[in-house]
């Protein structure tokens, strides 16, 4: 089931910046403009083949080759792997103007750099330096697929990144100039704040952005700014390294995030103001979050098409309680990563507000997670997971998911006794009409835990063939699950893997993986510190989980 997507843009112009402060869930807009900014055409178009697409080398010209994929591609897009497998990055030069910004360059400041007027094919090298940058900024570039906008950071030769840090920032001099800000609903939202300004017409947006090898942190509620009218400001409690109203095309690739509210939040909480096509490639995300607070995550997006592949992501700082990642977007796509559970290890969950772009989406109701490496160890400092894969809904349930959630080739590790958790849940979903399609997985008990198969509904199908630990029980007596093992459930003393969840000689998944001709293949696997690498068959069939035994 995969589509090629279109996006018409229908807008009343000339009207003025209104910014609605998202609720704790992530917001719902009330009142505003209700004229339409477009609706998804097109039909289903058939899958992309796993080949890798060439990165940009260093020096070369930037192209969307790098970024985001046309908009009217089959879903999802090939797997990409890093342009160096040890994170190091050098210079790009834009097809548009390039700046240079860092120790010995003519613009040594972030705050000197004319963001709100960066164009297509523009890129900003952003120089290694020994302290952070402390630089709030505005970004409502507007881009296009062969000529993308791209903040790219530069490491030095022990490839460091730079860092951008929201500890005491101060607000970029084009920004307070021109008020891009609302100093009552944006200002202390972001690091890197991404909007329309005041003078772009109401249904305009960014487009067509890339971010990329950057340490960004800091956009935390202890930490205080310089606002643009000079006085003193508070991140707010739900703040982001990256906060997005609204934008297209946007990729997140190579960065480390840590240490804010959220770490990237991208919103769709309108019809006039809803986003699409977000990729999450490549980077370490973790110890995000705010103590005692359930709102806050490593990563909260809500777009028409999501993509989380390679990236290494935590748990949350010891005392939050959000989720590793959430996600309320359509057809979400989550491959290859290394996932730490904190409450939730993946929280994919519904659209808020019933946003139409979203919902209108034909893969709305779907979602795909495989080769992914999934740990709850209760032994982590941060909040660990009793309920691991939530699916489908938890607020409005006129909008909640209803349809399959595609989970397959996963190793999923779990660690606790009794004494710490009665039990633990692979999958909780909210209905009887949510189902999840288990395939070519390997679920590891490591602890005297109880591991259930469900939560509180739906249905979960093993098909193919699966391998889990000894002792597991459907669910709950009470609950309304329903299990269903239409394929082998293996089930032996030992899985035959090492600590890191790879497999070793001998183990009991080795070329027993039978997916379906329909599903996106799985031709790639994690590779430490994040990224992907190909993942070459070594038997006669893939062996069970994330990783082939090589």
């Amino acid at each position: 089931m995969l589509l090629a997507l279109g996006l018409t843009l229908m807008a009343p112009s000339g009207q003025a910046q209104r910014v609605i402060v998202p609720t704790t869930n992530s917001g719902t807009q009330t009142g505003g403009p209700s004229g339409e900014s477009g609706q998804f055409l097109g039909d289903l178009g058939a899958p992309l083949q796993d080949v890798a697409a060439t990165p940009v080398k260093p020096g070369e010209a930037v192209s969307s080759t790098a970024s985001a994929p046309a908009k009217d591609t089959a879903w999802p897009p090939a797997p990409r792997e890093p342009v160096s497998a040890d994170g190091c990055s050098k210079p790009l030069t834009g097809s548009g103007t390039t700046y240079h910004v860092g120790p010995g360059h003519p613009i040594t400041e972030l705050t000197d750099v004319p963001w709100l007027s960066l164009r297509a094919g523009d890129v900003v090298n952003i120089y290694h330096r020994a302290e952070p940058y402390r630089t709030k900024i505005g970004l409502r570039a507007q881009g296009t697929a062969d000529a993308p906008v791209v903040v790219h950071g530069v490491t030095d030769a022990k490839c460091n990144r730079p860092v951008i840090s929201g500890q005491n920032a101060v607000t970029a001099r084009d920004a307070a100039a021109a008020s891009f800000f609302s100093k009552q609903y944006s200002e202390a939202l972001g690091l890197v704040f991404i909007y329309k300004s005041r003078d772009q017409a109401w249904g305009s947006r960014p487009k067509h952005i890339r971010i990329e090898n950057l340490k960004l942190t800091g956009a935390h509620k202890d930490n205080r700014y310089t606002a643009q009218d000079g006085s003193t400001g508070t991140f707010s409690g739900g703040a982001a390294a990256i906060y997005a109203i609204v934008v297209e095309d946007l990729a997140i690739e190579n960065c480390e995030i840590t240490r804010n509210g959220n770490g990237v939040f991208v919103n769709s909480k309108s019809e006039d103001e809803a986003s699409r096509n977000v990729f999450i490639r490549h980077n370490r995300i973790w110890d995000n979050g705010n103590v005692g607070s359930w709102f806050e995550h490593n990563l909260y997006v809500q777009t028409a098409r999501a993509l989380y592949e390679g990236n290494y992501i935590g748990q949350l700082i010891p005392g939050a309680k959000g989720s590793s990642m959430k996600d309320r977007s359509s057809a979400t796509v989550v491959r290859f990563n290394h996932i730490v559970a904190a409450a939730r290890a993946i929280d994919l969950v519904e659209i808020e507000g019933g946003v139409r772009q979203i919902l209108k989406d034909p893969l709305y109701p779907d979602a795909w997670v495989y080769g992914n490496l999934i740990v709850n160890d209760f032994k982590n400092p941060g909040l660990p997971s009793v309920k691991l894969i939530h699916w489908g809904g938890d607020n409005d349930e006129r909008y909640f998911r209803q349809g399959t959630l595609h989970f397959y080739n996963n190793t999923v590790l779990h660690s606790s006794t009794q004494a710490q958790a009665w039990y633990m849940a692979l999958f909780d979903m909210p209905t009887a009409q949510q189902k999840v399609d288990a395939r070519a997985n390997v679920f590891i008990n490591q602890g005297t835990t109880q591991m259930r198969i469900g939560h509180e509904g739906g249905t979960i199908e093993f098909n193919g063939t699966n391998w889990i630990s000894r002792d597991w029980a459907e669910a709950a007596p009470t609950s309304q699950v329903k299990v269903a093992i239409k394929g082998k459930l293996l089930s032996q003393p030992a899985a035959g893997l090492g600590p890191d969840g790879r497999p070793r000689a001998g183990a009991a998944g080795t070329d027993l993986a039978d997916n379906a001709a329909d599903l996106p293949p799985v031709g790639h696997q994690f590779a430490e510190p994040a990224g992907i690498v190909r993942r070459v068959q070594s038997g006669r069939a893939m062996d069970l989980g994330a990783f082939e035994l090589n």
